[in-house]
Parts: structure tokens; C-alpha cells; sequence
């Protein structure tokens, strides 16, 4: 080939060569950065969000345990209040059966009285009647022990003065008046029989036994005391006679049962 000709071809070949496209290539350690950060910026996103959604639920749910406790609290004061009205019921029927109680143990010593002595006065009846049952309620003494003492030594007369200078119902001597520290008169009823019925518990504690109790309250401690000593009877015949009156009336109230 001549040399115009080779020259011309090499030109030819180097116009004709088309140009090689430069492409531009990350380093392996680059894209694992890239993925890292976009998977950091997911986790961060899904934390926040459940961050946030679990902030709500507490929410919600300190908002229903505040809700439960206020409900719980107007229970509470809602079974105080049932409690005490319950306490308050409860103390009315104890009021009213103490009262229904005490009128109808008042009732019944006031039909034993007219029992006893039909010509009794009904308002003297009805006022020995109320004194005997307090004070024998107070002092934890038999009502118809006491009736049929008084039924015995008095015949129920407020005014009664013995032979020995013992006054009213109970027939009391004066000088327990100072003993008991009675200022009041033993013949007002009430001063009677309560100074009556403290004596009788005196005896019977001081005897442990009803008769010698009797028998003391109607002769005094001396003889009694003197019987005991010697080995004899004190009995005079006044307890069998309480005692006879009454057994009555205890049978009074055991006819009155249904």
C-alpha cells in the first residue's frame, strides 16, 4: 500500500471509533453507609411511632385509673353512707324495743299492783310502777322480788311508818339515809325504792343467799349475824312470806306467755 493511502486509513479509523461513555462507580463501603442510614432512619421513625402510641395507651390508661379510683371512692362513701344509716336504723329499733320493752315490764308490775290490792290508786300504781323498773333495770334486781316487798312491808302505802320507825314503801330506816347519802324524804316513792332496793342488793351480797338477804332486810344484820354464830334459824317467817308472793307473780308472767 502506498503511504497516502495507509495514512488515509488510519484517519478513517480514528473518526469512525465512537467516543466510550464514563460511568461513575461507588466504593462497596459507600452504599453500606447509605443503606445503614436510610435502615437507622426507618428504626428511628417506627420507635417514635411506637413511642407515641404507647404514650397514648398510658395515657388512656391512667385516665381510667383515675376514672375507676373516683368511682371506686363514690362506692366507698356510698357503703359509709349506707353503714351509717344502717347504724342509725339500728339504734332507732334498739330505742323503740327498749322503750316497747320497758313499757310492757311497767305494764305488767302495774296489773301485778291491782292484782295485789285492787283498791290500790291508779296513778300511784302507774308511778311505783316506772320506779320499780328503772331502778330494778339499773341495779339488776327482780321486779317482782321487790313488788312483793313492798306488797309485804307497806301494802303499797308511801306514808307507812312502823312500829321501829321504818318509813314508806320499802319500810326503810331512817338511819340509811345518811348511809346511802339521801337527802330526799323516805316517803317519796322513788327515794323509797331505791334506797329499798340498794339494801336488798347489800344483803345479798353480804349472804349470798335469798332467805338470810330477807330476813335481814326485815330484822337488820344483827340477828342474823348472832344465828349464824350460834348454829340456830334466824327465820322469823318473813322470807316464806316474800317468797309466797312471789313465786305468785312469777307465775303471772309465766301465764301471760304465749
Amino acid at each position: 500500500m502506498e503511504p497516502a493511502h495507509t495514512l488515509s486509513a488510519v484517519a478513517s479509523l480514528d473518526t469512525e471509533v465512537p467516543a466510550v461513555k464514563e460511568t461513575t462507580h461507588l466504593p462497596s463501603h459507600g452504599r453500606l453507609l447509605i443503606a445503614s442510614l436510610i435502615l437507622n432512619t426507618a428504626l428511628a421513625a417506627g420507635m417514635t411511632a411506637a413511642a407515641m402510641t404507647f404514650h397514648d395507651k398510658l395515657e388512656h390508661l391512667s385516665q381510667r385509673a383515675q376514672a375507676d379510683a373516683l368511682a371506686n371512692e363514690r362506692h366507698l362513701q356510698g357503703l359509709a353512707a349506707l353503714g351509717d344509716q344502717s347504724r342509725e336504723l339500728k339504734s332507732g329499733l334498739v330505742d323503740v324495743r327498749s322503750a316497747v320493752s320497758s313499757h310492757a315490764r311497767e305494764e305488767s308490775l302495774f296489773l301485778k299492783m291491782l292484782i295485789l290490792k285492787p283498791s290500790l290508786d291508779q296513778n300511784l300504781a302507774r308511778r311505783i310502777a316506772k320506779s320499780i323498773a328503772t331502778e330494778c333495770m339499773n341495779l339488776g334486781q327482780d321486779p317482782n322480788l321487790v313488788l312483793s316487798i313492798m306488797a309485804n312491808e307497806s301494802d303499797f302505802n308511801p306514808g307507812a311508818i312502823s312500829h321501829m320507825g321504818a318509813v314508806g314503801l320499802m319500810q326503810v330506816m331512817p338511819h340509811w339515809k345518811k348511809v346511802l347519802g339521801l337527802k330526799e324524804e323516805l316517803t317519796d316513792p322513788e327515794v323509797s325504792i331505791r334506797a329499798g332496793i340498794q339494801i336488798l342488793g347489800f344483803y345479798q351480797q353480804m349472804y349470798r343467799d335469798v332467805d338470810l338477804a330477807l330476813t335481814a332486810y326485815n330484822r337488820g344484820p344483827g340477828p342474823v349475824d348472832g344465828a349464824l354464830v350460834r348454829g340456830t334459824s334466824s327465820a322469823n317467817g318473813y322470807a316464806a312470806k316474800i317468797q309466797g308472793t312471789w313465786s305468785k307473780l312469777k307465775a303471772l308472767d309465766v301465764a301471760a306467755r304465749p
